[in-house]
């Protein structure tokens, strides 16, 4: 379902408001919600959308890790107890052949790409080629292997495929993120934390 940015912002906000009880009662989960209340949860992506679309109200998809506490490490960066407790998210549209699925992704400068766990990778239909070889990544989280995917993106109407970092290593804490690779080039994005919302402009396709 399409939202204009004033819904968006407004269903980001419920979101907010209520992250603490989403992250306790909903782990591993997909979780719909508009702007005044939870329309569906559960593993299934595809079922959790039909029941939030059959709800006749605007929302948005987002994924519950596992694990949600305060100090968070992941070999990219580390995430630690900010005074303002904004997460910059926005909705995106994630496609692989038939798949595809909407989604909040968590916007973030510092990560070169954008990405995905293993299990999100799988639902998104995903798999290893027969001697595919990984990838080794380290940081203040440890070592991890990913492999490089591409992926269909559509942020506000704008469709594109970016490169996608699948972890093949299993961490429970790993949000969807939207990183720098392709989306940075083609929109101009501007986080307003004292209002807690990001604008993505878009630039056009580069020559």
């Amino acid at each position: 379902m399409t939202t204009t940015p004033e819904q968006t912002r407004a269903i980001i906000r419920w979101g907010h408001q209520h992250r603490r009880m989403l992250r306790s009662r909903y782990r591993r989960q997909f979780v719909a919600y508009s702007a005044t209340r939870l329309l569906a949860a559960g593993r299934d992506w595809d079922l959790v959308e039909t029941l939030a679309t059959a709800a006749g109200e605007p929302y948005l998809v987002k994924w519950i890790p596992a694990q949600t506490s305060e100090f968070q490490f992941f070999w990219f960066k580390f995430y630690g107890m900010a005074r303002h407790e904004w997460e910059p998210e926005y909705p995106v549209t994630l496609s692989h052949g038939s798949v595809s699925h909407n989604a909040l992704m968590l916007v973030d400068s510092g990560a070169e790409l954008s990405l995905i766990s293993l299990e999100i990778g799988e639902l998104l239909g995903f798999r290893l080629a027969d001697g595919e070889i990984l990838s080794d990544g380290t940081g203040v989280g440890g070592e991890i292997q990913y492999v490089t995917r591409a992926v269909d993106l559509t942020i506000d109407g704008h469709s594109f495929k970016a490169p996608v970092a699948w972890l093949q290593t299993e961490i429970t804490d790993v949000p969807l993120l939207l990183g720098r690779e392709v989306v940075f080039d083609l929109f101009n994005i501007e986080f307003i934390q004292a209002e807690e919302r990001i604008e993505f402009k878009w630039r056009g396709t580069p020559a």
